[in-house]
């Protein structure tokens, strides 16, 4: 009874532990699976390593170039504020003011009259001169009305330049022995010159005042056209007639016309013109249009002074 209990655990046991081969083979299947486990996880490892080790690499290279470009930029931005600093500090220095100032751009007026008027002078520096620019464009225009802009540029470190344009002149006012430019914008520049420049037209025998601002209003409104075709413009005010001018053609014809509608009748000369030919005389504007040739004024001119001549009886 004893014996078959030890033999029937003896048999549980072998059963369950099985034989020392089997044993053996379980063993050697358990250390393979654990070898190729651990080959496993060591290959995985290792591809991660080398994975990591491909990505960091470009970064690396990337972080040295960029690293390197924002030494350059800080070194370009450097330089350039220290130029500049230094370019600074020596415009607004004793050393940085203004040594010549030139003019471009002036033709009736002179350039002298310019740098005057423009204040610029040795005590100021050049790029407070360029600072000042509307002043200065102020002080120009005021005091020189034919002058319409003034624009200063710096020329070098110690110069500067004053760009001028000029309003265009349309006429020429003579008075007292002298010629005024008559501007585009309307207005009567007191330069004295002694001869006129240019073909521009000439106004005579007007006084500064309300006429000749009423004559300018109207030519003010003349065609380009119109404008280049009179020669001169006379005043012939009388005490009956206070408005009557004579108006002189560069093609020999004479124009009268009075001051308040000389721009609207004027406009009708180069239609009058097409129709007489070849006919110089007066072309009569005040009331209606008459034309009286030269010829026949001359006849009545040497009639009548032959009528004088004649002694009474």
């Amino acid at each position: 009874m004893v014996f078959g209990k030890i033999r029937q655990k003896l048999n549980s046991k072998s059963s369950s532990e099985g034989t020392p081969w089997q044993r053996a083979t379980a063993e050697s299947e358990r250390q393979k699976a654990q070898t190729k486990q651990q080959t496993t996880k060591n290959s995985n490892l290792q591809r991660l390593v080398d994975e990591k080790k491909t990505k960091l690499k470009p970064r690396k290279h990337l972080s040295k170039a960029a690293k390197t470009g924002k030494r350059q930029g800080y070194f370009g931005w450097y330089s350039i504020f220290l130029v500049g600093a230094i370019g600074s500090s020596f415009l607004i220095s004793p050393y940085g003011k203004v040594k010549d100032t030139y003019v471009e751009g002036a033709e009736a007026v002179p350039e002298q009259s310019i740098i005057d008027a423009s204040h610029i002078t040795g005590k100021l520096t050049a790029l407070g001169a360029v600072w000042n620019d509307e002043k200065i464009d102020a002080y120009i225009t005021t005091t020189l009305p034919q002058v319409k802009t003034a624009e200063v540029t710096l020329r070098g470190m110690n110069d500067v330049t004053i760009h001028v344009t000029e309003h265009e002149t349309i006429a020429y006012v003579y008075s007292g022995g002298s010629y005024y430019n008559v501007l585009e914008n309307g207005t009567v520049a007191d330069t004295e010159l002694k001869v006129p420049i240019g073909n521009n037209p000439i106004i005579t025998s007007f006084e500064m005042n309300q006429n000749l601002e009423d004559l300018l209003e109207q030519y003010m409104q003349l065609t380009d056209s119109v404008q280049n075709s009179i020669s001169e413009i006379k005043y012939t005010g009388t005490e009956e007639n206070p408005y009557a001018i004579t108006v002189y053609m560069n093609d020999g014809n004479e124009v009268k016309a009075i001051l308040p509608s000389l721009a609207e009748k004027i406009l009708y000369y180069p239609d009058i013109v097409s129709q007489l030919g070849e006919t110089k005389g007066t072309i009569d504007l005040e009331v209606g249009v008459y034309f009286t040739p030269f010829a026949q004024t001359t006849e009545e001119a040497a009639a009548a002074s032959a009528d004088s001549a004649t002694p009474a009886e």
